[in-house]
C-alpha cells in the first residue's frame, strides 16, 4: 500500500508491504497480566505469550477521513507507529480500529476486520529516539456530539522502541512495513463512537502530530423479522 508522508519539508512515499500490530506491550508486566485475566472475564482469549504479534496486510494502513464499517461494535486504540522504508525509520501516530465483536473470537481475527488509520505526517526516529517515553499519547471520542478524553499515556508506559522491534518475530523482516507499537487502557471502558480524535506529542521539542476520523456504520440490508 502506498502510504503518502510529509517529513520536515519535504514529501515520501512508503510502499508497506506488511502492517505488523503489537499487544500488550506495556513496561509493567504485572498489569499486563491483571489486563490479560480482566479480558479473559470478558470471553477474549487470552494470547500464548506477551507480547504477542499481529499481522495485516499493507493495504489495511489507511489515510483518509471517514472509515465505513459493518457493524457497530469497532472503536479505535491510539498508538505510536514506526514505519520502515528502507534504511529510513520514522515515527507517526495510528490507530488499531479493532472489531470488538471479532476480537471476543479470535484477536487475529479482529485486527483483520478493520483498517488501520494513521497520520500523514512522520517524524525521523533518530530525532525523538533519545526522549522518546517523554512522547504523549491522547485520543478522544465523540458520542452523541460530545467529545471526552479516551486514553492517556506516555511511551516510557510500554517497551522500548527499540526492544520491542528486537522482540518482533519476523521470519523474513520486509524491508518497509508499519509497527504498531501498543496502546494505553480506555478511561470508562472501551466502546465505540461515531469520530476518533488523536495526538502524540513531543514535549521536548515543542511539536505534535494528530490524526482525526470518522466512522460510518453501514447498514445495507434490513435486519430479519
Amino acid at each position: 500500500m502506498s502510504l503518502t508522508f510529509t517529513v520536515s519539508d519535504a514529501g515520501i512515499v512508503v510502499d508497506a508491504t506488511a502492517v505488523v500490530i503489537a499487544g500488550f506491550t506495556g513496561r509493567d508486566r504485572a498489569a499486563v497480566a491483571e489486563h490479560l485475566a480482566e479480558l479473559a472475564e470478558l470471553g477474549v482469549p487470552t494470547p500464548k505469550s506477551v507480547p504477542s504479534f499481529y499481522v495485516t496486510p499493507g493495504t489495511s494502513a489507511v489515510q483518509q477521513p471517514r472509515l465505513a464499517m459493518v457493524g457497530a461494535e469497532t472503536s479505535g486504540e491510539a498508538e505510536a507507529v514506526l514505519v520502515f522504508d528502507g534504511d529510513d525509520a520514522y515515527l507517526t501516530l495510528g490507530s488499531d480500529h479493532t472489531d470488538r465483536a471479532a476480537e471476543a473470537i479470535d484477536i487475529a481475527l479482529s485486527k483483520l476486520a478493520c483498517p488501520k488509520p494513521l497520520a500523514t505526517v512522520v517524524w525521523r526516529l533518530e530525532e525523538v529516539a533519545d526522549h522518546a517515553d517523554d512522547l504523549l499519547v491522547r485520543s478522544w471520542i465523540t458520542e452523541d456530539g460530545v467529545e471526552s478524553l479516551y486514553q492517556e499515556g506516555r511511551l516510557g508506559e510500554l517497551m522500548d522502541l527499540g526492544d520491542l522491534l528486537d522482540a518482533t518475530p519476523f521470519a523474513d523482516r520486509p524491508d518497509r512495513f508499519v509497527l504498531f507499537t501498543g496502546t494505553f487502557p480506555a478511561l470508562g471502558g472501551i466502546r465505540p463512537a461515531e469520530r476518533f480524535r488523536a495526538t502524540l506529542e513531543d514535549p521536548v521539542r515543542g511539536r505534535s502530530l494528530s490524526l482525526d476520523y470518522r466512522i460510518d456504520v453501514l447498514h445495507v440490508l434490513r435486519a430479519p423479522g
